[in-house]
């Protein structure tokens, strides 16, 4: 059955006059790569992007941390289509590449010590079941072209490492590994072991890792498991913690080796407390504890929390006696959303990011007979800071900083010299100059304000303009004044569009009490959140609220099909990436890990009343509702939002006779990571929207005689028809 939209040979030469855009510089005919399969979308040509940026040319990079003993950084890059690891010796220089292949990395920690070897974790083909790798150079002194071994697996194959951390001293390191279901994926959609020649393990290794720890066995019900482990020895590998039923999450290691984690069964979350000596019992002992013994040395660790207040704060634990306390700082109009602590034996002070209206500031707490704040940074662009650490021994911050400007800039400052560095990146001066954004605050259907941010069109688009609704996931995220990049960018310059990212109740950054207004049984109320903007964009001249696209990912993309339903008369169409389509099948079905999270967020499916609720909203059971084109984008790999949400929506959407467009990948998981699978993409975006909004704007033109096609050109003035 063909689904993809129908456009009458006569009106053809009508869209992009009917749009009033330009129509991209359209080449050779495009095809899906291997890894996707198009079901429902046409035959596509490839858009080419007319407003290159200048990270064409430079790599945009992402700061990991640092060398413990020299100047240099680890960081993320681009290579081979993935990100992977690399290092950078000086600022400017090309980063040297550590790692290759298809499968990214996604997180990685030098030895504290002397810093011969590193451990870093990665998925395959983005299923998020991140194993630990070692690698060590043949060469430890560190000069250039230094040749690398093969990385060492540590952890077995099908189960995930969710977070994992050094000891100070040498000590080896601890980690958390998660049990997974795999319930949400046939063995067709299983990414294959590597062959030879993959950076991957080979059959021996892979055997030798797997005896070390066998994968837990896969169940229904969650498992968390916390391991010390010496990486040059697998082998040694012991069980600290073991949690059937619960999670460990919040992994944290302090200056003097002490390992914390907090721990989460049946609702309740303790910080518990692991004593690496083979002889203490497993499991653990509660924080502040009576238990505990009385002969430790106090130490102090910083903490984000909010502690009764609407924004999180400094907040001082004491590892001995458990107890919390807030920092007496300087007011400040904002949360805190990062901190960067001193390293151990260092004069150098705390390094704080909040979030001041969505825009990070970077401020230096000093102790003393009262604390004091100090901004640094300030002359940074407007933007986002995230990722502070402190160098181990020289006084060097360094952290990564995106703004409309630039899509990513590794930027280091010091006490001991004036002004900042720049380790990659650059502006994009003239190209990123016409990216503005602004403020957009509405009343909603109960009278809170809700705001979202707004980039608007180009000043040489006349007239009302196209509108993209772009909505964040989470839903505990924040929509916020990074770069424009990819089809957002091209739909704002090239089409002529507004966007706005609208943050509807239960966005991060406004306070614990907006954070929990869409829980449980107030979900929908987020949803008329954005009917409350479509009634904004009916009422401001230079939008056409005829022709509004609504996308969203992940809980954005439960958002765009929660709308779809609801407000298919206001809308032209919709995108949906990863999203939830029926709560009681998601919860039923993503990762164990995680499903008890989820409850707390969105309800508990197994409460009758609760489930009849869940299903009452859920996107699938109004899929009659969805009267305009859908665009659902899903990866066959993802353990979040599990591929049976989208499928079960296409059937749905399309049984009610509404054309959908269905992209799935059998080599990603929650998001598109492989850059053939993005540009593939790209141009797949550009092309529905079009589509969409030419569908709306012919339903405006009159009868067309199939021998006169021009009686029906609208009347445009040159510069409205651009």
């Amino acid at each position: 059955m063909d689904l993809h939209f129908k456009t009458p040979p006569c009106l053809s030469a009508l869209l992009f006059l009917a749009l009033g855009c330009l129509a991209p510089a359209a080449a050779r005919p495009l095809l899906p790569p291997p890894g996707l399969q198009a079901d429902g979308l046409p035959t596509l040509q490839r858009v080419q992007r007319m407003q290159e940026t200048a990270s064409a040319e430079t790599p945009v990079l992402r700061f990991l941390g640092w060398h413990p003993q020299r100047r240099e950084m680890l960081v993320l890059a681009q290579a081979g289509g993935s990100l992977q690891l690399h290092r950078l010796s000086e600022p400017g220089e090309r980063p040297q590449a550590l790692t290759g292949g298809r499968e990214r990395v996604d997180r990685a920690q030098w030895e504290p010590q002397r810093g011969e070897y590193l451990v870093f974790s990665r998925d395959r083909g983005g299923d998020e079941a991140f194993r630990l790798y070692r690698l060590q150079p043949l060469d430890a002194n560190g000069a250039n072209g230094v040749s690398l071994a093969e990385p060492q697996p540590l952890t077995p194959a099908g189960a995930r490492v969710s977070a994992f951390h050094f000891l100070p001293r040498g000590e080896g390191l601890v980690y958390v590994l998660d049990q997974l279901d795999g319930s949400r994926r046939s063995a067709a959609t299983v990414p294959a072991e590597p062959k030879a020649g993959d950076d991957e393990a080979d059959d021996d290794d892979e055997a030798a890792a797997s005896a070390v720890i066998a994968p837990p066995t896969r169940s229904r019900g969650a498992r968390s498991q916390l391991f010390w482990m010496d990486p040059m020895r697998p082998e040694s590998a012991r069980l600290l913690g073991d949690s059937v039923g619960g999670r460990y999450t919040d992994l944290r290691v302090s200056p003097a080796g002490a390992v914390l984690a907090l721990h989460t069964a049946q609702g309740r979350s303790q910080t518990l407390r692991f004593d690496l000596d083979p002889a203490a019992p497993m499991g653990g002992q509660v924080l502040g504890s009576r238990s505990m013994s009385a002969e430790r040395e106090p130490e102090l660790l910083w903490q984000r929390q909010a502690l009764g207040r609407d924004f999180r704060q400094l907040v001082q634990l004491q590892l001995s006696t458990g107890q919390r306390r807030p920092v007496s700082l300087p007011a400040v109009a904002g949360d805190l959303e990062a901190v960067a602590p001193a390293p151990a034996d260092s004069a150098v002070p705390l390094a704080l990011v909040h979030s001041e209206a969505g825009v990070s500031v970077l401020r230096l707490a000093r102790s003393g007979p009262e604390w004091t704040l100090q901004r640094v940074a300030a002359e940074l662009p407007v933007g986002v800071i995230q990722g502070p650490q402190w160098h181990p021994r020289l006084p060097l911050l360094a952290f990564n900083h995106s703004s409309a400007q630039s899509p990513g800039r590794i930027v280091s400052w010091s006490p001991e010299a004036p002004g900042l560095q720049f380790w990659s990146g650059r502006e994009e001066g003239a190209a990123g100059a016409g990216v503005h954004y602004a403020t957009l605050r509405w009343k909603s259907f109960d009278g809170l304000e809700i705001s979202g941010l707004h980039i608007a069109p180009p000043a040489h688009f006349k007239g009302p303009r196209p509108v993209l609704i772009s909505i964040h996931g989470g839903p505990s995220s924040q929509a916020r004044p990074t770069h424009l990049a990819g089809s957002m960018r091209y739909l704002v310059e090239t089409l002529g569009m507004h966007l706005i990212l609208p943050n509807v109740r239960g966005s991060e950054g406004f306070g614990q009490r907006f954070l929990k207004l869409d829980n449980g049984r107030q979900r929908e109320d987020a949803v008329r959140d954005i009917s409350a903007l479509l009634d904004l964009i009916a009422a401001q001249p230079e939008m056409d609220a005829r022709r509004v696209i609504v996308s969203g990912g992940s809980y954005g993309g439960y958002m765009s099909l929660a709308v779809a339903a609801r407000e298919s008369a206001r809308i032209a169409g919709s995108i949906c990436r990863v999203g939830i389509a029926n709560f009681v099948s998601f919860l039923e079905n993503t990762e164990s890990y995680r499903r008890d999270n989820r409850r707390a967020e969105y309800g508990d499916e197994r409460d009758p009343e609760m489930r009849a609720f869940l299903q009452r909203i859920s996107p699938l059971s109004r899929a009659a509702s969805v009267r305009k084109p859908l665009f659902i984008i899903h990866g066959r790999n993802d353990p979040r939002v599990p591929y049976g949400e989208a499928t079960q929506m296409v059937a749905a959407v399309r049984a009610a006779g509404t054309p959908v467009w269905f992209l799935t990948a059998e080599d990603e998981g929650h998001s598109f990571s492989r850059a053939e699978n993005r540009e593939y993409l790209f141009s797949a975006t550009v092309a529905f929207v079009q589509q969409a909004l030419a569908a709306v704007a012919l339903d405006a033109l009159p009868a067309v005689d199939d021998n006169d096609v021009s009686q029906a050109l609208p009347q445009r003035s040159k510069a409205g028809a651009k």
